[in-house]
């Protein structure tokens, strides 16, 4: 898809982009369930605390109230929950790639496991402990831009 891409072959771009939809919807459908769950529970708890009841009272336009005051106290929780379920992806993909034969990592990583190639497992797992690690930072990170009480010293 790479290639066709670079090289302007909007064909082939356009048919590995069409047989991309079912295994991206397989590989998304339970993370986005989690975290649009999280982001309606959290933001129905943002809701009703007191500073969005005195913004509604100051005469704010309901989208102000919702989009500057509530959304962006809310999403504490779920940026926590995204990348969490980013990081168990990376996980799934092993799966995906297998059951629908797409050359990739996660094939090759099934493969070596049938093979019992240990070096490739164990580089395979400790490529994925650094990128959940990595993860996490940008999600702690994350937390001083969206929360102004949060400070970076």
């Amino acid at each position: 898809m790479f290639n066709a891409f670079i090289t302007g072959d909007w064909k082939v771009f356009g048919d590995a982009l069409k047989h991309l939809v079912l295994p991206a919807l397989a590989l998304s459908t339970i993370p986005m369930s989690i975290i649009a769950r999280m982001t309606r529970s959290s933001m129905l708890e943002t809701l009703g605390l007191d500073y969005v009841r005195t913004a509604k009272a100051k005469g704010l336009p309901n989208h102000i109230v919702i989009l500057k005051h509530a959304l962006r106290n809310a999403l504490l929780p779920v940026v926590t929950i995204a990348g969490l379920q980013l990081a168990g992806i990376l996980g799934g993909a092993v799966l995906t790639e297998t059951i629908f034969s797409l050359p990739g990592v996660g094939l090759s990583v099934f493969e070596a496991i049938t093979a019992r190639d240990f070096p490739i497992i164990q580089g395979f797992v400790v490529v994925i402990a650094f990128i959940y690690v990595f993860l996490n930072l940008v999600v702690d990170i994350s937390y001083a831009f969206l929360d102004p009480r949060i400070r970076l010293d």
